[in-house]
């Protein structure tokens, strides 16, 4: 009897230890610069922390109110501040975090479908190499 209960607990948890994974990835604190003409661009950010043993990486995102969304990050050459596509993602470490703010990494959204301001929310799509799509619904705020 204590066999079959033993085997019971087992085949009962093993589901939840193998969907524990699924949340290692949390996205928290999102939010978006308002898009004040239609079709111009805009910028989201948030962090990114990674509850997990192994690193992972944010390797795209998408969102309906745009064709074209793409990871940035804002770069010192020659003086003179820079924003840059980022090539090959962004790892966020096991046990670590990451956050997208102003001046450094952030998702940026050309070609916007509409204006945006403050109070109106946006989806987005976040893509990790492990962890697999996040759908977020980001907040237009005029400053964080």
């Amino acid at each position: 009897m204590k066999k079959l209960i033993v085997i019971l607990s087992i085949l009962v948890t093993f589901p939840f230890a193998a969907n524990a994974a699924d949340g290692d990835i949390i996205v928290s604190g999102e939010w978006a610069r308002p898009i004040l003409i239609a079709g111009r661009p805009g910028g989201a950010f948030l962090t990114i922390k990674n509850n997990g043993a192994d690193t992972d990486k944010l390797v795209g995102a998408t969102s309906s109110i745009s064709p074209r969304v793409e990871i940035h990050n804002h770069l010192m050459e020659d003086g003179v501040m820079k924003m840059r596509q980022v090539d090959g993602g962004i790892e966020i470490p096991a046990g670590g975090s990451v956050e997208l703010k102003p001046g450094s990494y952030h998702i940026m959204m050309f070609e916007t479908d509409n204006k945006y301001g403050p109070g109106d929310t946006i989806d987005l799509k976040l893509e990790f190499e492990k962890a697999g799509e996040i759908e977020k619904k980001v907040e237009i705020r005029a400053r964080q």
